[in-house]
């Protein structure tokens, strides 16, 4: 018998738009990408095992900068939406499902300080599911979040410190947060059960704490770039000592113009959702082009 193998894994990233646009006679500097990420592994009569699967991710990434007269107004907008499909799997599985838009505005009275006012909205664009196996053994799915269910709202005021487009921090004591959820979820929930912080037969919570968000990126070294971005929020009518997280780092490292590595780390803690630290890590090699 003719024994052979095959073993295919690509990770194919497009920058089909990169850019930032600086014009001499506007207020605004822009830049921005959208990014594809596919990757593929196939087996054939592999002794060590594997499972055949197709995963791809599609990313956009936009931001607008006004500045004048003291005045600075940061606008970015980020999306991501993947999904995996194994070879015998009935069901397609998301690998990446985000939604932020997040707005700051401020008025500089001194030197790299700002009063500020900030707007934040983060969502899904999928549905989300539980999976697991019935009597037969066989894979069932239960649904458990479905498109801006949850959706996070937030707005608020403080103070925005900001060395340079690159590097600043927004802090608010005074921060708005609106939880909004489909009723769907909650109908059903026991009366001492929560939904994402939502009640029983509830869809939204008000929370009314303070926000901390900080924004950092440069160069590590010679053609490797990183972003992180931390966000904080304590809720002063419950719990103020329990503070929500959601740490988000990229690294990019370029190999040459066509070929880089990118690395993405998060970290989530919110404890409405689940007691635990949630961690996410994605890894990607590939062919990227930038249009600068």
């Amino acid at each position: 018998m003719r024994n052979y193998f095959l073993l295919f894994s690509v990770f194919f990233i497009l920058e089909s738009y990169s850019q930032e646009v600086v014009d001499k006679d506007s207020l605004w500097v822009t830049r921005g990408n959208i990014a594809v990420l596919l990757n593929q592994t196939g087996f054939s009569d592999w002794v060590g095992g594997g499972t055949n699967n197709f995963s791809g991710t599609i990313k956009f990434d936009y931001e607008w900068e006004l500045k004048n007269n003291g005045w600075n107004w940061l606008t970015n907008v980020e999306s991501a939406f993947g999904l995996a499909k194994y070879k015998n799997a009935p069901f397609a599985r998301k690998i990446d499902d985000r939604i932020l838009i997040q707005s700051i505005l401020g008025r500089e009275f001194t030197k790299n300080l700002s009063f500020s006012a900030f707007f934040n909205f983060t969502s899904q664009i999928g549905n989300g599911f539980k999976y697991k196996k019935d009597d037969e053994n066989n894979e069932i799915r239960e649904l458990t979040t479905k498109i801006f269910s949850p959706s996070y709202f937030q707005l608020g005021s403080g103070f925005l410190w900001k060395k340079d487009e690159k590097l600043w921090i927004n802090y608010s004591p005074l921060a708005s947060r609106l939880i909004i959820v489909s009723k769907r979820f909650t109908e059903n929930l026991l009366e001492n059960e929560t939904y994402f912080g939502v009640a029983k037969d509830k869809s939204s919570r008000y929370e009314l704490g303070a926000n901390l968000t900080f924004h950092s990126e440069g160069v590590l070294l010679e053609n490797v770039n990183y972003r992180q971005d931390l966000k904080l929020f304590s809720n002063y009518l419950e719990n103020a000592s329990n503070i929500d997280l959601d740490y988000l780092a990229q690294i990019e490292i370029d190999v040459n113009p066509l070929l880089s590595t990118q690395l993405i780390f998060q970290l989530i803690y919110d404890d409405n959702a689940i007691s635990r630290l949630q961690v996410r890590e994605v890894f990607g090699v590939g062919v990227q082009l930038k249009l600068n």
